[in-house]
């Protein structure tokens, strides 16, 4: 699919069952040898925990190609920095992604990568200088966004750096059975496989399409919680997995491409077919991401 001049954004990706960030702590200092151990998607409290994770049923993006929106939010470890989360740019110093990616977490110790299409490429990087959390946020519930404001601005340059427009409120409710494209560094296999990590955890950012759900046949198959200020999508032996959390879901409309959707929530076994992904319904949101935008 490629990319046309006006991107507009319409959503990032929320994922449970669970593969979100749950009542996890990030005690980084003693993480691993896996230089790509990212957010956990887990079932309960497991402060110790690490599962990276990539986009299920997912392809590399080809050399030489690029998703200008998108970035890595890495952490500052002993080790070095770690991806632990996706977001999108929507401005020079703004950038959108999960609440629960960032909760609890040191802002001076985060910053984002634009710019790059595999994790060991070095990018533009800027420090995250505070993050605002959605006030109605409730894991795993509802209002699973929040923005971060970087320094330096990014130098958007439409080709390997450049914001997307997200979906505002007043466009069409985007229902079931529209086209929809998820990128990340999340796993890519529906649960890791020991001593693997170069078949689980691959380096170059992975693309994936699917479609849509309604919210009634979401909640049918599984995920009954799920409200109108979400979206669901799921397709056979593809989806979003740990890592890939707060990364755009992007729809093609005339106008371009747009975000509508920030990941969020699932299972831990990532692409089953009969489990949907959740994400955050980035249009319900638009008012309160343009505010942060301001200030």
């Amino acid at each position: 699919m490629g990319l046309t001049e006006q991107l507009l954004l319409i959503g990032v990706v929320a994922l449970g069952g669970v593969f979100g960030r749950l009542n996890c702590k990030f005690e980084l200092e003693s993480v691993t040898q896996n230089p790509l151990v990212t957010d956990v998607y887990v079932k309960a409290r497991q402060p110790s925990g690490y599962t990276p994770h990539r986009i299920v049923g997912g392809a590399d993006i080809p050399p030489g190609e690029h998703v200008p929106y998108q970035v890595s939010l890495q952490y500052r470890t002993r080790g070095g920095q770690m991806h632990f989360c996706g977001g999108s740019i929507i401005a020079p110093n703004r950038i959108l992604t999960a609440a629960h990616c960032c909760q609890g977490l040191n802002a001076s110790r985060m910053s984002v990568v634009a710019g790059i299409r595999g994790l060991n490429e070095k990018g533009s990087r800027s420090q995250v200088l505070s993050y605002s959390i959605h006030p109605k946020y409730q894991e795993l519930v509802t209002s699973d966004l929040a923005v971060l404001s970087i320094k330096p601005p990014l130098k958007l340059n439409n080709s390997t750096i450049s914001a997307i427009e997200y979906r505002s409120q007043g466009k069409d409710f985007v229902g079931g059975g529209v086209p929809v494209t998820l990128t990340g560094w999340g796993l890519r296999l529906p649960v890791p496989f020991p001593f693997l990590d170069n078949v689980n955890y691959p380096n170059v950012l992975q693309r994936m399409s699917y479609h849509t759900i309604s919210n009634s046949e979401c909640r049918n198959a599984g995920m009954e919680s799920v409200t109108d200020t979400e979206i669901c999508a799921r397709g056979p032996f593809r989806g979003a997995c740990s890592g890939d959390s707060g990364g755009p879901l992007i729809m093609e409309s005339k106008n371009g491409l747009q975000q509508v959707g920030i990941v969020s929530y699932g299972l831990v076994v990532c692409g089953l077919y009969i489990s949907p992904d959740v994400y955050t319904r980035v249009s319900t949101f638009s008012d309160w991401i343009g505010n942060q935008t301001k200030s």
